[in-house]
């Protein structure tokens, strides 16, 4: 549980979920709630009758602001979780989606953010406005079907205009990548779980100073520095963390990250290997998924064993076998490279791999031609 300087929420969380817990507590301390109370549920969409009268008994005593059902729930659930507690109710989808605004820097960002955020409410209030003409909607959700109505109708109105904006955006900044891309430069994408110490690594190799943390999702938008590595000009770009079940509005909310990670001409996968073995599986079975939804799955890649300060040798030598065995069993061939941020080991060691990986492909040349753009540093 978290603190108390938080507001003050309940969480319910699906059986299948409860691996996923830790994870679902940090989320919700760093979008600024407080959990006092936890509930299990047998379903990812809905709550049975029996556990919501449950929760509203204890909710008279601890008056949360807000429930956060970790999981998919359905409108309908939604609906009679809100009519029975008269609370906010926000699913995983929207907690995320709550954290990304928080931590959003650039204009495109923030447009991301509030059309994913429309997008994931109009089927509830698609809900609320079939409550509403049955005669349902309680006074705590608003002032009744014609204004649910009207709402609707300014929601559908201005995802309209985001995508319109957002649009002439990405044409901007598709210029721009195809400018960097025919002028030469080699680009890196640095991906990996949320907290995997991408940003850390990013500013180790580069010599920036971007904010790091164990926060998740500092990074909303791409950040980009050249350098010169062994001769070669690349373009190392620090991109959003991954997440278990990437949730479809998340994918597309992050299009423009997702893109330039696609056409990378290498993936610098950040693993944290000093968390436990079975974490370890299941977070490079989430980015193995979200490269593969994003077709960025056959581009070269090395594995970054980050914050091998934190492990013994031992227990490191076991961990990246396991990481070469999770590779192979997904049919991939990563080059694994133990790596530190914090005291710089490996790092010679992975820029060499990297150069190597340019080298063996037909990029090198391009990465020799100088180039204005980013400032540069020469390592």
């Amino acid at each position: 549980m978290k603190s108390s300087l938080g507001e003050k929420a309940y969480m319910i969380i699906p059986r299948s979920l409860l691996d996923h817990f830790e994870e679902a507590n940090v989320l919700a301390g760093v979008a600024g709630y407080d959990i006092v109370r936890v509930w299990r549920t047998r379903y990812t969409w809905r709550v049975g009758r029996g556990l919501v009268e449950a929760i509203a008994r204890e909710a008279e005593k601890d008056k949360p602001s807000t429930i956060i059902f970790y999981g998919d729930p359905k409108p309908s659930t939604v609906f009679a979780l809100t009519k029975t507690m008269r609370v906010r109710v926000v699913d995983r989808v929207a907690l995320i989606l709550e954290i990304f605004a928080k931590h959003a820097g650039s204009r495109e960002a923030l447009l991301q953010i509030e059309m994913a955020k429309i997008r994931h409410e109009l089927p509830l209030v698609r809900e609320w406005i079939r409550r509403s003409k049955l005669g349902e909607l309680p006074g705590f959700l608003g002032p009744g079907g014609y204004a649910i109505d009207s709402y609707y109708r300014h929601l559908t109105s201005r995802l309209s205009k985001l995508r319109r904006e957002l649009e002439e955006l990405r044409k901007v900044r598709s210029i721009r990548l195809k400018a960097r891309r025919e002028s030469g430069m080699i680009h890196v994408a640095i991906v990996g779980y949320a907290s995997a110490g991408k940003t850390s690594l990013f500013n180790a190799i580069t010599g920036e100073s971007r904010r790091v943390g164990e926060e998740y999702f500092t990074t909303l938008h791409p950040k980009h520095k050249a350098v010169q590595v062994n001769g070669v000009k690349i373009v190392f770009i620090d991109t959003v963390g991954f997440i278990r079940d990437v949730p479809p509005e998340i994918v597309e909310a992050f299009h423009s990250i997702l893109e330039e990670i696609r056409i990378s001409d290498v993936i610098m996968f950040v693993v944290d290997v000093s968390e436990s073995d079975n974490i370890i599986k299941e977070k490079i079975a989430a980015g193995i998924e979200t490269l593969a939804r994003i077709e960025a799955l056959g581009l070269p890649t090395v594995i970054a064993a980050n914050k091998i300060d934190k492990v013994d040798g031992e227990s490191l030598a076991s961990k990246i076998k396991l990481l070469e065995s999770a590779a192979l069993n997904a049919g991939l061939k990563f080059k694994v490279v133990p790596t530190s941020a914090l005291d710089y080991r490996g790092l010679g060691e992975l820029l060499s791999t990297i150069t190597s990986i340019i080298r063996s492909t037909e990029a090198p040349e391009k990465g020799m031609v100088e180039l204005g753009g980013p400032e540069e540093r020469v390592l």
